[in-house]
């Protein structure tokens, strides 16, 4: 089936108001990922729109997917391209391999706090950080952070958040109070805990979890915002490298 000058090859993956597939450009024969409303609604299709506006805001990230292109593919229909993304997502990773070696949890979680200082730069807030969200790319030792459906930009202080994921969201959201940076950090410290093989329900990580990495993790998801890292103060970036040379002999920032 083709929509347009792509290829429809499989399903690849389903969100909340979008199904992504792997399509491939019919003249130029490269792949790419194309994200349709999965609902043929106006709500849906300004919810798609919505979503391809900011990404195309955040393209200059080599941890933010770029989008190709978006058009429309009939009456309360959409379709926005995204470039192809080799590799799985977190969630995926450790569902089909058990949980991660600390080693590589603090790599990928370093890259995922790069993502997010940028996107944070522009006023971005995800507001749905989670293991679901985040592929890893093994070859290039990189991340990508997806689905920014119902992420805020530049929220004030009436702004309630589009939507979360009970299990990762941070308690802000779910008091649905407005969206702030240290929300996005809470995300990405509970997918690292999940990564790390601890419970996310009870919010504890595995005995033999290293200190310093325990330590580091257990701080992103304070329960009270002010308490947690931010870009400001105790820079989670900053942290996490010295944990690495600490625990591993090497730091490796990658911006």
């Amino acid at each position: 089936m083709n929509i347009g000058d792509y290829r429809i090859i499989k399903k690849i993956g389903e969100g909340g108001f979008g199904e992504i597939s792997q399509v491939e450009h019919i003249i130029l024969n490269e792949k790419a990922c194309m994200k349709q409303n999965k609902i043929k609604s106006e709500e849906y299709v300004d919810l798609l729109r919505y979503e391809a506006k900011l990404i195309w805001r955040l393209d200059e990230h080599h941890s933010v997917p770029s989008v190709k292109g978006f058009f429309m593919t009939g009456e309360n229909e959409c379709a926005m391209i995204i470039r192809y993304i080799e590799g799985q997502t977190l969630y995926d990773i450790v569902e089909n391999n058990s949980r991660l070696h600390p080693e590589d949890v603090c790599w990928i979680t370093q890259r995922l706090l790069w993502a997010l200082y940028y996107v944070h730069s522009y006023g971005v807030i995800h507001t749905d950080v989670k293991p679901q969200n985040v592929f890893v790319e093994p070859g290039k030792r990189d991340i990508k952070l997806i689905d920014f459906g119902i992420a805020s930009y530049k929220p004030k202080s009436g702004t309630a958040p589009i939507g979360f994921t009970p299990m990762y969201a941070a308690p802000e959201l779910e008091q649905e109070k407005p969206p702030i940076p240290e929300t996005d950090i809470y995300g990405a410290g509970i997918t690292m805990l999940y990564a790390l093989g601890g419970d996310i329900s009870k919010k504890t990580l595995p005995k033999d979890t290293p200190k310093p990495i325990a330590d580091f993790c257990n701080s992103l998801i304070r329960y009270n915002p002010i308490e947690r890292p931010n870009w400001d103060k105790d820079n989670p970036l900053e942290r996490l490298s010295d944990i690495r040379l600490e625990i591993f002999g090497r730091r490796h920032i990658r911006e």
